[in-house]
């Protein structure tokens, strides 16, 4: 009978345990990789030893894409510029619906490059930044039309297949009380790139499965809801030598010294400063350094914009001192944080490999293969039953459940603590 109380008794306690002593705060208890990460700056999150690590570089495009602005997009992508393993660089565009021609779009992908998305329109959703006549702040339907429709558009249009499309951007990094994050995770995206942080915290790609400090976010609501293995690759401000001020992307030239003619070798020192903070062994430790590229304003004033990042890309792959650095898309970069492995093993790494497959981005769209015979296949592919999860997936979230609260830890105490008491009783108190 003794036995049943206290086996009665350890329940009530697990009970006890999984309500009261749920752990909120994000730990490496409860967080463990490949499905959970927290938010840490300013250190190397990892088990290997920093100066192993790769430094990524990763270039995020965002605008119109069109043959008005691809000609840049050409030349930073030029098959020549490769990384230390011989595989072509490569990059993410958050592609919109505004004069896109999602002919080119298919093509970046098909050079295995990264399509992510914005909204369909790319409208600012919380301020009228263009000085529409009749624009209003969005509502929840505005929200879920835009991603749908925008998803449809890359489908449709572009052939690829939504499996493909799995990360996104808020236009204009405008957050309105993070009505996109749900919608995201239903379409089974499998991350969100809309945080910008201050450049004093280099933090890395984290899960939002838990609660965040939002002081050092600079775009953020107040509150941010946990979206279990959701990932967030936040951006950083960034900032310029001798200078208080920071700019909140590359294009955004309020920190640059206002006497000084922006010039190309201007535009260079501003890109190498702030790469410098991210590879550095004792600030950032070699944190993803994201650059956001506006398409129309890289096309504009080439000879200075174009030039000064063409000539950081041929600095680093050409300087023996830089053979750490890899310039990849967001998602090559994700696969490496969930799967971190060290810079001798990069070169068999499936996420950074290439095929022999000849890159060419001068091509005619026309003659362009797709994996698609016609408009009704495509359309087969929109369906919200299939997802882009892998098969390992779920097994990680299983896992991730057991430790998320740290109740495997408290029940094992609590069980251990049941076996005491019962020999203790039976040696003492137990009737001979």
């Amino acid at each position: 009978m003794m036995f049943w109380h206290l086996t009665y008794l350890f329940f009530c306690l697990l009970t006890f345990t999984s309500v009261f002593c749920a752990d909120t705060s994000c730990t490496t208890l409860n967080c463990q990789l490949p499905s959970c990460q927290c938010p840490i700056s300013n250190r190397n999150p990892t088990s290997l030893n920093v100066t192993d690590i790769p430094q990524l570089v990763l270039f995020t495009f965002v605008g119109n894409l069109n043959q008005y602005t691809f000609d840049s997009v050409r030349s930073i992508l030029n098959p020549a510029h490769r990384n230390p393993n011989k595989c072509p660089i490569s990059s993410t565009f958050f592609v919109n619906d505004n004069f896109t021609d999602y002919c080119l779009v298919q093509r970046l992908f098909n050079n295995h490059n990264e399509i992510a998305m914005t909204t369909s329109s790319n409208r600012c959703p919380l301020t009228n930044c263009y000085e529409e006549n009749h624009w209003r702040q969005w509502i929840d339907n505005d929200w879920k039309r835009e991603i749908k429709q925008q998803r449809l558009n890359l489908i449709e249009q572009s052939y690829i297949h939504h499996s493909h499309i799995k990360g996104f951007r808020v236009p204009h990094l405008q957050i309105d009380e993070n009505k996109h994050l749900e919608l995201i995770r239903n379409f089974h995206f499998n991350y969100d790139s809309s945080m910008l942080f201050q450049s004093s915290k280099l933090i890395w790609p984290f899960t939002l499965n838990y609660p965040i400090n939002l002081n050092e976010c600079m775009n953020c609501d107040e509150s941010y809801p946990t979206m279990e293995g959701l990932w967030q690759f936040p951006l950083h401000e960034w900032t310029y030598s001798n200078t208080s001020e920071s700019c909140r992307t590359f294009s955004d030239p309020s920190c640059l010294p206002e006497d000084e003619v922006h010039t190309a070798d201007l535009l260079f020192d501003f890109i190498k400063y702030n790469f410098d903070r991210h590879s550095s062994l004792t600030l950032g430790q070699r944190s993803p350094f994201v650059i956001e590229l506006d398409l129309m304003w890289l096309s504009e004033h080439q000879n200075k914009r174009l030039e000064a990042m063409l000539r950081f890309i041929e600095y680093i792959l050409n300087s023996e001192d830089h053979r750490h650095v890899y310039f990849v898309s967001l998602e090559q970069a994700l696969e490496w944080i969930k799967y971190p492995r060290t810079l001798n093993e990069l070169e068999d790494f499936w996420a950074f490999s290439c095929t022999d497959t000849i890159y060419d981005y001068d091509i005619d769209c026309a003659a362009l293969q797709t994996d698609f015979s016609s408009k009704s296949d495509a359309q087969r592919l929109i369906s919200k039953n299939e997802t882009n999860k892998t098969d390992t997936e779920p097994v990680d979230r299983q896992a991730e459940e057991l430790f998320r609260s740290g109740i495997l830890v408290h029940s094992i105490w609590i069980f251990i603590l049941l076996i005491i008491v019962v020999l203790i009783y039976d040696k003492y108190f137990a009737k001979k």
